[in-house]
């Protein structure tokens, strides 16, 4: 069931950030064409964590990719501050997900032999590395999310609940308006996923757009969560406004 929770005084501070009108996405699997996801229409307001939420192959992580210009639609539209995304050369699209979008993969993407703090800095490497304005950032993120002592720790050597904080630190680095995580607490303890939640509650209160992929109802039942929206074969079960 979609759900909405609003908080006084942030109404006037709401723009929408994120928008999909009747996207659609079709894959091939063999002779078989697989919907992914079926004619879906969402807004995603600044200042708003969401959960998308379902069972595996709901279309929930598609619905994730789409919002974040990772995959493109077989049709219809996906816009980010208003601006359509679909035709975009693929160099805007890029420089657009390295400026306003983070991302946090399910798989994390830590590279293993890597310290934290390289990879916290790694998204910087295609523009000429890190400047000292970023290098800060990045100090004080780390000291944000309590992983300061770990900066030089390898990411092999991490526990899950520090991977999952550092690899939040790494979308950040660039300090984006969105946030898109898949699978954010599936794979944590209950501490860790309550940390991981109050973190992420955080940095919606200062005005991000923060989008979740999960079947975790620790997640998105969590009463932090402004919308939770329930996916399944590809479409919403119910209107995102319901």
């Amino acid at each position: 069931m979609a759900r909405e929770r609003h908080r006084p005084g942030r109404e006037a501070a709401v723009s929408a950030l994120l928008e999909t009108v009747d996207v659609t996405k079709r894959y091939l699997d063999g002779e078989r064409r697989h919907l992914a996801v079926d004619r879906v229409s969402i807004t995603i307001d600044a200042g708003s964590l969401v959960a998308l939420r379902g069972p595996s192959g709901s279309g929930k992580t598609t619905l994730l990719g789409l919002l974040g210009g990772m995959i493109a639609p077989t049709s219809g539209d996906v816009r980010v501050e208003g601006e359509s995304i679909v035709h975009l050369r693929d160099r805007h699209r890029t420089e657009l997900r390295r400026t306003k979008i983070g991302f946090v993969f399910q798989e994390l993407a830590l590279v293993p032999d890597m310290t934290l703090d390289e990879n916290v800095l790694l998204p910087l490497v295609p523009t000429g590395g890190a400047t000292r304005d970023e290098r800060a950032r990045a100090t004080s993120l780390l000291e944000r999310f309590g992983l300061a002592s770990k900066a030089k720790a390898r990411a092999s050597k991490l526990s899950g609940g520090e991977r999952q904080r550092g690899a939040i630190v790494r979308a950040l680095v660039r300090d984006p308006r969105v946030l898109l995580l898949d699978e954010p607490t599936a794979h944590l303890d209950a501490a860790n996923a309550t940390e991981v939640v109050a973190l992420l509650a955080a940095l919606r209160d200062e005005g991000r757009a923060i989008v979740c992929a999960t079947h975790d109802p620790r997640l998105a039942d969590d009463p932090r969560v402004d919308r939770a929206i329930a996916m399944a074969d590809g479409r919403l079960v119910t209107p995102p406004n319901g």
